[in-house]
């Protein structure tokens, strides 16, 4: 194994879930629900090995920000709830259709967020897109 691809299979041990929207059109990614599962009062996450379900009313607060991979930017959110908090990103399946859905259940979000964390490319832009009162 040569010294690049070491370096490459080093860091790519700590990424995100890969991405299954492999050969799917845009439209097609954009409307699946992939990993998520919705109903009146939550959804439910199952991918891999992690089965979560949060409630709606029980986020307390989303952070989006920009991982750096080097060539690209990837965004990231992590759902805090409760004393917990779960880590997302946009390679995972559904990812459109949830952020669409969280812009729903929390009117106040900015409604641009997810355009404006784009730039400039490569800084992190940490931000907290939502945070419900004390």
């Amino acid at each position: 194994m040569n010294f690049l691809q070491k370096i490459l299979t080093a860091l790519q041990l700590g990424r995100h879930i890969k991405n299954s929207n492999s050969g799917k059109t845009f439209e097609e990614q954009y409307n699946e629900t992939g990993a998520f599962s919705y109903d009146e009062t939550g959804f439910t996450i199952t991918y891999e090995d992690i089965k979560e379900t949060i409630q709606w009313k029980d986020i307390t607060e989303l952070n989006a920000y920009k991982t750096d991979l080097f060539t690209t930017d990837r965004i990231d959110m992590e759902i805090v709830y409760g004393d917990k908090h779960i880590t997302i990103s946009e390679e995972l399946p559904g990812w459109h259709l949830f952020i669409r859905k969280t812009k729903e259940e929390f009117p106040e979000i900015d409604k641009e967020w997810d355009v404006k964390i784009i730039f400039p490319a490569f800084a992190t832009n940490y931000t907290t897109i939502y945070k419900r009162d004390s």
